[in-house]
């Protein structure tokens, strides 16, 4: 219980504060994607990593570029990491990945006021398979809103 109430206090005060130097913001829950435009997109990341592999400066990329071309004007990013490790750790991880993932896109050319960092913590898949790979536990979904 004590836990719950700490990510909902962190996630309320996420809402009102900007994150890393005043990039993109922080908020509650993303949006849908918007009908038409391609999506949603993934990033994946190696088991404790926020480190983006060539794969994932890949996807960023275009997404990036969809974003300009569909003239997006929310880009949300939602963080997740696996069951190992702590609940408090797993948040922060979540968090630390939408925020990596965000200053790529920044990088290329996606303004940050468009761009939201969600961290949902831990996911809540099969807890038998806590053990096993499974990279969706591990990744950034990207939907994107007109």
């Amino acid at each position: 219980m004590k836990g719950l109430r700490l990510m909902v206090v962190a996630a309320a005060a996420a809402v009102l504060l900007p994150l890393g130097g005043g990039s993109a913001w922080a908020v509650g829950e993303c949006r849908a994607q918007s009908l038409g435009v391609p999506g949603p997109s993934y990033v994946y990341f190696a088991v404790g990593s926020t480190k983006l592999d060539a794969e994932a400066k890949k996807t960023i990329k275009e997404v990036a570029e969809r974003a300009k071309a569909l003239y997006i004007r929310s880009v949300c990013l939602l963080g997740s990491a696996d069951k190992q490790g702590n609940e408090r750790s797993n948040f922060t991880l979540s968090v630390k990945r939408a925020e990596a993932v965000a200053a790529a896109l920044e990088k290329e050319g996606v303004a940050a006021k468009t761009i939201s960092v969600v961290g949902k913590g831990e996911t809540y898949g099969d807890w038998l398979k806590v053990f096993e790979d499974n990279q969706q536990d591990r990744s950034v979904k990207i939907t994107l809103t007109k």
